[in-house]
């Protein structure tokens, strides 16, 4: 059965967190707010549980508190104070302590399950937000008021009208498909497995970053003195290191490692899923607009991915509300928007895919510079500030007004 058709201002494509925040910073908005997501939010709590953390930059946790979910998210949270980044293998490191430059906490290690479950009890209780889930976006038609969408609903066919619509529904974007925005996609021939571990000694707050013949690989600060893994390989090396059992996994990685936390005691579940980088040749479409990894998603290597999309929908916001929320003007504010976000996606796509490139090549004078080049980066503190700074993402968060 076919449903009337039901009016909003805005409705929103994907509900996972970058979809969920920007509904919660349209909280005080006089638009009413449509959030279709696919998922239940327990299914999507399921497929991460206790596996997949998520890495806050300062300028997630500025974003954060300027939506007053800050003071919710804080206690859940890891902070981090100190880098770690060295190279398998070679002579070069850099530790950087971020407390000498009164930058720390750097940023901030988040269970996903947490920040969904904050995310998601926010966004049930705002009036102005319905959420439309399990739901999937079918088809979707260009009309003058907007966008005339076609969702299927369990057994039950779902038509509504939308003055704007905002694609927040990943890598693999229907919405961005249904609009014909073309985009580039590069497959690395990786995979990144992805755990928790237990280390005999305390993490103290520390994040390392080693370079592997194999690929990057992340030991970082979670809660109760556990560590989140991500481990890069070759696709087929994953699959080989996914076959071993725990003892002899924790081997392998003791190896890649070394003993900067002493012996891993215990590895959690492991996951592994294959790495590729996508992004869209244009952000927009008229009263339409794409956030998060269905704008573009990157190489974990630096985990920027997620604080890149949270600036997405910020800058979204910072312009909705420019306009005081009016939205007979879009394809002004839409152009603004594209704009805006030129800078701050170059960098991160040029960031990771750049790390991932420049540590792969195994070749003697490569990995001579590359060790030069972190015996620098730990012998110069103005160096340190600069990556310090740059990493923070703070310098592409538009101002946002008082509400």
């Amino acid at each position: 059965m076919q449903d009337t058709i039901k009016q909003y201002d805005v409705v929103i494509v994907g509900g996972g967190l970058i979809g969920m925040a920007l509904a919660a910073g349209l909280a005080k908005s006089p638009l009413s707010i449509l959030l279709l997501e696919q998922n239940t939010v327990a299914a999507i709590a399921a497929n991460i549980l206790d596996l997949r953390t998520t890495g806050l930059a300062r300028s997630s946790a500025t974003i954060f508190q300027q939506m007053g979910l800050w003071e919710k998210i804080e206690p859940l949270v890891t902070a981090i104070e100190k880098l770690d980044i060295s190279e398998q293998g070679g002579y070069g490191s850099a530790r950087i302590d971020a407390r000498e430059f009164e930058m720390a906490p750097v940023g901030y290690m988040a269970p996903n399950l947490d920040l969904i479950k904050v995310l998601s009890d926010h966004v049930q209780g705002l009036q102005n937000v319905s959420i439309q889930t399990p739901a999937s976006l079918v088809a979707l038609e260009k009309n003058a008021q907007g966008y005339l969408l076609q969702c299927q609903a369990a057994e039950t066919e779902l038509q509504v009208q939308a003055k704007l619509v905002v694609g927040a529904d990943g890598a693999r974007s229907k919405l961005r498909s249904l609009l014909g925005i073309e985009s580039q996609h590069k497959e690395y021939g990786q995979s990144a497995i992805i755990s928790n571990v237990q280390p005999e000694k305390e993490h103290q707050n520390c994040a390392y970053e080693r370079f592997t013949e194999h690929g990057p690989l992340a030991i970082l600060p979670i809660q109760e003195q556990h560590c989140a893994l991500i481990w890069t390989h070759s696709s087929e090396q994953a699959a080989a290191h996914m076959a071993l059992d725990d003892d002899a996994f924790l081997e392998a990685l003791e190896q890649a490692f070394g003993r900067r936390l002493g012996r891993l005691k215990a590895v959690g579940k492991r996951v592994s899923y294959p790495l590729s980088m996508t992004h869209a040749n244009t952000l927009t479409a008229p009263a339409a607009v794409l956030v998060g990894n269905a704008a573009q998603s990157v190489h974990p290597v630096a985990a920027q991915g997620f604080n890149l999309g949270l600036r997405d929908a910020q800058s979204l916001l910072v312009l909705l509300q420019k306009q005081n929320y009016q939205l007979e003007q879009l394809d002004e504010l839409l152009k603004t928007y594209a704009d805006s976000r030129v800078a701050d996606r170059e960098h991160v796509i040029k960031l990771t895919d750049g790390l991932t490139r420049m540590f792969a090549t195994q070749f003697p004078a490569a990995r001579a510079l590359r060790g030069i080049g972190l015996r620098v980066l730990g012998a110069l503190a103005p160096l340190q500030r600069v990556l310090l700074n740059r990493n923070s993402g703070m310098r592409y968060l538009n101002h946002w007004f008082d509400q």
